[in-house]
């Protein structure tokens, strides 16, 4: 409840970038991107995430289950590549297999180019899906963990670039 001290910490997080500085760069924008694709590329030690895919499920308590696939391309944000998918296996809350469900129909798609990085929402019994060679990590919301296929756990400071990259992707 120490909302000045919250707006503080926000303001921090999301300095506004000034019109001066894009003078000195015009790239400011895109050299931003590219050193959240750095930064997160050196914490996770997979190369390349020219195509990072995010995945998120929904429902209303089991039933009318959706999910949604949100992607970047080369550290920005694409609207143009998302996909929403419909669960059409399960009635009941549980995230895991759904996942599963839309995982598998997703990866299936030969016509869709490969990611580079799977980003589930969740933890680590997300993680326990996992059947692919694709590169893939759990980010849990609150803490804002990184959960990692090989069970270790990453906990980044929340003003690192990379990790605003992968929650951007999946705020989204």
């Amino acid at each position: 409840l120490d909302f000045e001290t919250a707006a503080a910490l926000r303001d921090l997080l999301h300095q506004p970038i000034s019109p001066d500085e894009y003078l000195v760069n015009p790239n400011l924008t895109a050299d931003r991107r590219h050193e959240s694709l750095i930064a997160l590329q050196s914490v996770l030690g997979y190369w390349p995430l020219a195509r990072i895919e995010c995945y998120d499920i929904s429902n209303l308590s089991g039933t009318a289950a959706t999910a949604a696939m949100t992607v970047a391309i080369d550290g920005e944000i694409s609207p143009r590549h998302y996909r929403h998918f419909t669960v059409r296996t399960k009635n009941t809350p549980d995230d895991v297999a759904m996942l599963k469900e839309v995982l598998t129909r997703r990866l299936n798609r030969t016509d869709w180019p490969q990611p580079d990085l799977i980003v589930l929402d969740g933890g680590k019994s997300q993680l326990s899906i996992v059947t692919w060679n694709i590169p893939t990590i759990a980010l849990a919301k609150k803490e804002e963990v990184i959960h990692l296929t090989n069970g270790q756990s990453l906990k980044l400071p929340k003003n690192h670039s990379g990790l605003q990259l992968l929650q951007q992707l999946r705020d989204e």
